[in-house]
């Protein structure tokens, strides 16, 4: 039978808070509940509930515990399981009650929420639907081997299901509604393929229901595959090959990709055609032009291969009367066995040359011919260390052979940072909800995030005496250990303000003695959590990010180093209130350098096994939008970087561990983002980038961005809304883990997306989102941008924020697509200590 309930909201519910009461607990025909075991209940809330926010009011004592999981099924709105567990059998009185606390808006639609329970004594509720599934028979006899598979989505809940041609597939669901995504059924090698046609497209299911659901497919579709294989060929070993495929008929370009020799590119869901031609571009190197001669091919509705090898490429050497012997002075820090590469690229001749990392001096093995030419002399990683070759942009080589090209390699960033695994590695913004340890565990994450303290900004106006966010989010790092199974280490990283300059009034707070004490002393107490929860395992047991904001808004204001703020004694009044003694070192003022050594003193003195950063911001400058323009990124960040040596943020005996540098917390495709001129394509990324390896260069110190949005863009198979805010669409994620379904088209990019305009406050970000693509082409989402992020200086990305998309499920987009991706990445990380160039 059935159990009835009453459910009301109590007096005083707000849009952040209120609670549900739960009372008259009956069967149907008006018996008592008697419960030996357990009670569960099933039911939907606006936000994740955890185990400490249900207690219950019983008649008769009894002793319970809770266990709860939490599961995003929308836009504010979560299934929640319950389980009340009962330490000694218990008839339910119609007067008992149980009290569920809700950190969330239960005014607007409370009969959402207040009529959603199902509950049940000593078995599990009977929320579950059925939903029927008729397949039609397979479209194609070459088809009749490839099993169509379709899945069924309630937010971040995926259900795939594999069906079987001809015949009736049954899946038992929880109820809610649901949406079906479907794709094709194509073969291996995607010659034959036909489109699912699924009727309906989205689905409500009732408890106890069973719902039909059709399968057929469109018009089969046969198309031609061609895998292009470049073999090892001499003298290109390390250049960089340019093809292209053209169906001769019709002039159209069927693909056009960079390679490079020993590799295979695999084309596929090309056109049949009698006459496509597969060309080279030539290529001019030390002295030889390289041409290729490959035959025409015809392709078929099949995967036929082209292998392009010695055979095919005809070399010519070239006249070099009047070149001239270049040497190469080169100038290393230390010396090293690793091999390099140096480049000049000219209007018609290029130079390639291998060097070892080492003091000596040698030259081009070919000789030169006279001209100006770009130099391309590209950072390495050895032993963790970034190693930065400097040369000049441009050589002009005389005709006199006068010239030389001076190169140096020195040590930069020292990527093996202190707590953070030896290889680049993700971790993001949790919210310390019960669900957030199941999907860090399933991402593999590495490293969490959350802002200390009560008010999470060093609660100026108070003394702490506890700080139970940073002891939960020290826990949750520990209890993903052991949900990965202990084998590898989740470093929780603490955001902590001993002044906050995120509110603006920069001189105002600067001026606060009590606010500087408060927030000193709350920092000593986060630091003294994190050093009591050291162990073997453990020799670093957190992290901290300090100030975010503090460098950027005083650089923006023009503060510099010696602009005047209490320091000394609030610093001496913090130290007292926890009864530390120690001696403020004389070199701490009270200025803004003193109180950035008075920052980084305090964290060495009070947890040196911690490891610890200042954070920076894009608008430091005076403007974020400069990521927009044409401005040199370079130029932008040694601006920064000269304002962080000028206040010696990262100088001295207690330099900080690394830098974090921030974007803006907001995905793109979100009013937060867009409207406040943060919306980024694939040019911005990547100019993104750049400026964080430029700040890395310049400071030699390793970053970390930041609070960095991992929401992906939806394609063209994606369900869009027409108000699409909510679902938390971006590019951020899509740019750095790499997203197939886009590629090098945006045509792929879902069309309501690329009609989103943009403000005409910000007129260097385009029309609309289309124009922000197309301003960035050529641009290839298939290949992740953290390739090359150790080359950066880049050892770490912490994703997502306090309302953006990031690794947990219960903030922004709560698909599982970024945590597939970081998983998908942890079988094989980059590591530091492999040579990479």
């Amino acid at each position: 039978m059935n159990i009835q309930y009453d459910a009301v909201v109590a007096p005083g519910a707000g849009q952040w808070y209120g609670q549900i009461i739960v009372s008259n607990l009956n069967y149907e025909d008006g018996s008592q509940v008697q419960v030996n075991k357990y009670l569960a209940l099933n039911f939907s809330s606006p936000v994740a509930v955890s185990a400490t926010d249900v207690w219950p009011s019983f008649t008769s004592w009894v002793s319970t515990s809770n266990q709860v999981q939490s599961t995003s099924i929308g836009d504010n709105l979560y299934s929640i399981a319950l389980e009340m567990d009962f330490n000694a059998p218990h008839l339910i009185d119609h007067k008992d009650q149980i009290t569920i606390s809700i950190n969330g808006d239960l005014t607007a639609a409370p009969d959402t929420y207040l009529n959603s329970f199902v509950i049940a004594a000593d078995q599990a509720p009977a929320v579950n639907a059925t939903v029927k599934i008729d397949c039609d028979a397979a479209p194609d006899a070459a088809l009749q081997d490839v099993s169509p598979v379709i899945t069924l989505l309630r937010g971040s809940q995926a259900t795939p299901v594999t069906l079987v041609y001809g015949e009736a597939t049954s899946v038992t669901l929880e109820q809610g509604d649901y949406t079906v995504q479907s794709g094709d059924v194509h073969t291996a090698d995607e010659t034959v393929a036909a489109p699912l046609i699924v009727t309906p497209m989205q689905l409500t299911l009732a408890a106890g229901a069973t719902v039909a659901m059709d399968v057929t497919f469109g018009a089969v579709e046969r198309t031609a595959a061609l895998d292009i294989v470049i073999d090892e060929l001499r003298g290109l070993d390390d250049e960089t090959l340019s093809v292209t495929v053209t169906d001769k008929k019709s002039g159209a370009t069927l693909a056009a990709f960079d390679t490079t020799t020993g590799t295979t590119t695999s084309l596929r869901s090309l056109p049949v055609s009698d006459n496509v031609r597969i060309a080279i571009d030539a290529i001019n190197v030390n002295n030889a032009q390289y041409t290729f001669d490959i035959h025409d091919v015809k392709l078929d509705n099949a995967l036929q291969t082209v292998t392009v090898g010695q055979s095919q490429v005809k070399t010519k050497k070239v006249d070099t009367t009047g070149f001239v012997h270049l040497p190469i002075h080169v100038t290393a820090d230390k010396p090293l066995s690793q091999s390099i590469v140096l480049r000049l690229q000219g209007a018609d001749m290029n130079y390639s040359q291998t060097i070892t990392a080492t003091t000596q001096t040698t030259s081009f093995t070919a000789p030169v011919k006279p001209g100006t030419y770009t130099v391309i002399a590209p950072a390495f990683v050895s032993g963790g260390i970034v190693r930065v070759v400097d040369a000049p942009a441009s050589l002009a080589v005389a005709a006199n052979g006068s010239s030389v090209l001076d190169v140096s390699i020195e040590a930069s960033a020292n990527l093996n940072v202190r707590g953070f695994p030896s290889y680049l590695s993700f971790g993001g913004c949790v919210d310390l909800t019960p669900g957030n340890k199941a999907d860090l565990a399933a991402a593999r994450a590495t490293s969490i995030f959350v802002y200390a303290g009560t008010d999470g900004a060093g609660d100026s106006n108070v003394y702490l005496s506890d700080d139970p966010q940073t002891r939960a989010l020290i826990k949750l790092a520990r209890d993903t250990e052991s949900a990965l199974g202990n084998t590898q280490n989740v470093l929780p990283v603490a955001i902590s303000y001993t002044c906050n300059l995120s509110l603006g009034n920069t001189p105002g707070i600067l001026a606060n003695a009590d606010a500087h004490a408060h927030s000193f002393a709350n920092y000593i107490l986060a630091l003294n959590i994190a050093m009591s929860n050291a162990d073997a395992q453990h020799d670093v047991p957190a992290g901290f990010i300090v100030n975010p904001d503090f460098l950027g808004a005083c650089q923006q204001a023009g503060f510099g180093a010696s602009y005047a703020m209490p320091v000394i004694e609030p610093l001496k009044t913090a130290l007292a209130h926890w009864n530390i003694q120690a001696a403020v070192p004389s070199s701490i003022t009270n200025t803004i350098a003193g109180y950035v050594l008075a920052v980084n003193w305090l964290t060495r003195k009070v947890a040196p096994k911690v490891t610890f950063g200042w954070q920076i911001n894009l608008w430091g400058v005076g403007y974020s939008e400069w990521i927009y323009k044409d401005v040199d990124t370079a130029s932008m960040a040694q601006q920064t970087a000269d304002y962080v040596k000028s206040l010696g943020a990262c100088d001295g005996p207690y330099a900080p561990d690394f830098l974090a540098i921030d974007r803006y917390e907001a995905d793109d495709f979100t009013q937060r983002a867009y409207v406040n001129g943060y919306c980024y394509g694939p040019r911005e990324w990547q100019r993104y980038f750049d400026f964080c390896e430029n700040v890395s260069r310049a400071l030699r110190v390793p970053v970390m961005p930041w609070q960095i949005p991992a929401s992906r863009t939806p394609n063209t198979n994606d369900q869009v809304n027409a108000d699409f805010d909510s679902q938390h669409w971006g590019t951020g994620g899509s740019c750095i883990m790499g997203d197939a379904a886009i590629g090098s088209d945006y045509h792929n990019v879902n069309p309501t997306i690329l009609a989103l305009p943009f403000s005409s406050s910000f007129p260097d970000m385009g029309a609309n989102a289309e124009a922000m693509f197309v301003r960035s082409e050529p641009f290839d989402l298939s290949t992740p941008l953290y390739g090359d992020f150790p080359l950066r200086g880049i050892f770490a990305v912490l994703l997502g924020g306090g309302s953006t998309t990031g690794i947990v499920s219960s903030i922004g987009n709560p698909e599982s697509w970024t945590r597939d991706k970081l998983s998908a990445y942890m079988e094989a990380p980059l590591a530091f200590d492999t040579p990479r160039d």
